[in-house]
């Protein structure tokens, strides 16, 4: 069996110190280190395979420079939590490859969570998506005391976590805006954690009869469209929009982009999106918490434009 490449190796291959290769492959920001040397040293590492062992590197530093997402879904979700939020996670492992951090995703059932991934790895922080009132703070307590946590699409009554949501109030003078005070109704998946959509319901201002929080069921969803056909339609998330369009025309609807996806919809179709990536605001305030766990940090509500 071929022996593995150590960091004395690499140095070696590169020509460099151990400490320089540990500044370079670590990310060191208090380094500064030549462009020049840092693309001797990947190229070293690379003709080597050498592989960090990461084990030894939580050990040496206390740290893991491991985080992890927790996507709270289920089968009967109208839109999948891996495609509604593909685009997060895409930019998300982005932010933390570029900080030094690897990045986790499990999908977690909203009522019998396996805390796998909490109990099998340190993670340094967490962001949890969709989180369920009933099972967060069972989630919560397997993490270790002081570990960053940041819900995400989520109400929870307790101000010991940090939340990222949409400004649903400007979401809704928007939507308000581009219907030109038209009679309206509104399309909505069905979350997870109960207080994000009954923030959603209030902020909308509609009579429950204009609201439908979609699930599967494809028949359901066509007979509440049918029965709003003289209304504009607000729909919440552009891949629920997809599914509306089968039984509407573009014009007729104002799509809300939650998954910062409004490519995929027809031209005429008005559209809405986040005015910051939803990925970048979590991760700086991870960021944050991860130099300061103890610090008071506000929650974030992210605004929205027209496209």
């Amino acid at each position: 069996m071929k022996k593995k490449a150590t960091l004395r190796d690499v140095a070696k291959e590169a020509g460099v110190s151990v400490a320089t290769v540990s500044y370079v492959l670590n990310n060191v920001k208090n380094q500064t280190i030549p462009e020049e040397t840092k693309q001797k040293v990947f190229e070293a590492a690379g003709k080597l395979q050498y592989v960090q062992n990461l084990t030894a590197k939580a050990l040496s530093l206390g740290k893991t420079n491991l985080l992890g997402v927790l996507l709270v879904s289920s089968a009967e979700a109208a839109v999948a939590k891996t495609v509604g939020y593909g685009t997060f996670l895409d930019r998300l492992e982005r932010r933390c490859r570029e900080e030094g951090y690897h990045l986790l995703v499990s999908q977690v059932d909203p009522l019998r969570p396996n805390l796998g991934i909490i109990e099998e790895r340190k993670l340094d922080g967490v962001f949890l998506i969709d989180a369920v009132e009933q099972s967060f703070h069972a989630i919560s307590g397997h993490f270790q005391y002081g570990s960053p946590l940041v819900l995400i699409d989520s109400y929870i009554e307790d101000a010991l976590f940090r939340k990222v949501n949409l400004n649903m109030r400007q979401l809704f003078e928007l939507a308000h805006d581009m219907d030109a005070g038209q009679p309206a109704a509104l399309i909505c998946g069905q979350a997870s954690n109960r207080l994000y959509n009954e923030k959603l319901r209030e902020a909308s201002g509609f009579d429950e009869s204009h609201i439908y929080e979609a699930s599967d069921d494809e028949a359901g969803l066509r007979a509440f469209i049918e029965r709003h056909e003289d209304k504009r339609l607000i729909v919440i998330n552009e891949f629920l929009a997809l599914r509306v369009l089968k039984y509407r025309s573009p014009d007729s609807i104002v799509a809300v982009c939650t998954s910062e996806c409004p490519q995929f919809l027809p031209e005429q179709t008005r559209k809405i999106r986040l005015s910051a990536s939803k990925a970048d605001v979590c991760f700086d305030l991870m960021s944050l918490m991860l130099k300061s766990a103890f610090s008071t940090y506000d929650d974030y509500e992210i605004g929205l434009e027209r496209v």
